[in-house]
């Protein structure tokens, strides 16, 4: 890649390993023919992060290939092999569970314990929900479809289908709360959606980053509203194709926080944007580049990603004015933070072998209310997965009251 970085879209390729820039574009590179019926894996719709074009966060990927390239991280998932799961460090000790993914599956550290809470090997997008008790996350599988031709034929096309599933903190049986397969008329003619960012609300709703409508497709990724099996699209301001990403919710749920994509000449264009659900008015927050929200416990920060020329940097906003209150890091090389259950601590991610490390940074409040890095340590031997955000519950497996209500 040149050092001139462009911002337009491009194809998302096998070694970009930052969050997405959720933008939808006529689909190539991924078509299959009669007389290829086994054509390589990776439809461009509903493909997840690994499938999906970029723009919010090209400069963070510039910044993860110049230190990792792609590699195997062996099997994995909750019932690979003890050798394949990852080590917890001597030290560690985590209240509540901090989930994350590794080799497609999620796994959760509660004090010094490590447990595998999803079998899948294709998991990730995931979010805590209903005080803990529920982990969400979306799965993918690999089916055929097509659309049809001017000419009337079928031009045949590799799907990658999302799932929105959740399952308790305690394990059981996963629940599916939403399918990206939009039916054609035959199979042939089936075709996917895509489903990101699953964000759950207090009140139950889920707030996700999604293209489905009306059990179609529609034109852009934007900020939906998950309740039962019904689907609301609030009235937010978006630019046509570059679409929405990251929601997150203030601790009450009277604010939606999310990231409005754009397109600029000299830097990244994400816009941090907090939506008021009773005025139905929107407000940008602190600089561009800023992506990946994560409310504290008590309402009162946002931690963020920062993306710009360096790469990226884990910040503290204050959630009142959207001014930096704390660099966490400044080195360009760490992404997607996510706050303890007591907001004492915040787990990121950085580069780490093929992967990326799961690091956690202990947070000091001095009496006038200025926040400072008290520490920063890696809490795994292992490296995770570079494109799964980790997410910090209150619950763990022995907590009183974990068991989920039906």
């Amino acid at each position: 890649m040149s050092s001139r970085r462009s911002l337009r879209p491009i194809e998302r390729q096998p070694v970009d390993r930052g969050r997405p820039f959720h933008a939808l574009r006529e689909p190539q590179g991924s078509r299959r023919s009669a007389s290829t019926p086994s054509a390589p894996h990776g439809g461009w719709r509903g493909g997840g992060p690994l499938g999906a074009p970029i723009i919010a966060a090209l400069l963070l990927v510039v910044a993860l290939i110049a230190t990792a390239t792609l590699g195997s991280l062996g099997s994995g998932g909750a019932d690979a092999s003890p050798g394949s799961s990852p080590e917890v460090l001597v030290g560690t000790e985590i209240e509540g569970t901090l989930a994350f993914g590794r080799a497609g599956s999620i796994f959760g550290v509660s004090g010094a314990e490590l447990r595998g809470l999803t079998a899948g090997s294709t998991d990730r997008e995931i979010a805590w929900g209903d005080g803990g008790r529920w982990l969400y996350f979306v799965r993918h599988r690999d089916e055929d479809g097509g659309v049809r031709t001017a000419s009337g034929g079928i031009q045949k096309y590799r799907l990658v289908i999302p799932t929105l599933i959740r399952v308790g903190v305690l394990g059981g049986s996963e629940e599916q709360l939403l399918d990206g397969l939009i039916p054609g008329a035959q199979p042939t003619l089936n075709w996917s959606a895509f489903i990101f960012d699953p964000a759950p609300a207090p009140d139950g709703r889920i707030a996700l980053a999604t293209d489905l409508k009306d059990g179609l497709a529609g034109r852009a990724v934007v900020i939906r509203l998950l309740s039962g099996s019904s689907i609301v699209t609030p009235d937010l301001p978006v630019q046509i194709p570059y679409g929405h990403q990251d929601p997150a919710w203030s601790p009450d749920g009277t604010m939606l926080y999310y990231v409005q994509n754009g397109i600029a000449s000299d830097g990244s264009a994400s816009r941090l944007i907090r939506y008021d659900l009773a005025s139905k008015s929107v407000a940008r927050l602190g600089e561009r580049g800023l992506i990946e929200p994560a409310p504290s416990p008590d309402g009162r920060w946002i931690a963020a990603t920062r993306i710009t020329a360096k790469g990226s940097d884990v910040v503290i906003l204050d959630a009142a004015t959207g001014q930096v209150a704390l660099e966490v890091t400044r080195g360009g090389r760490s992404w997607s933070p996510a706050w303890s259950p007591d907001g004492s601590r915040l787990a990121f991610l950085a580069p780490r072998e093929s992967d990326a490390a799961l690091q956690v940074a202990t947070l000091q409040r001095s009496s006038t209310g200025l926040l400072s890095v008290l520490s920063i340590a890696s809490i795994l031997r292992d490296p995770v997965d570079a494109d799964v955000r980790p997410a910090w519950g209150a619950l763990g497996p022995t907590t009183s009251g974990a068991s989920p209500s039906p």
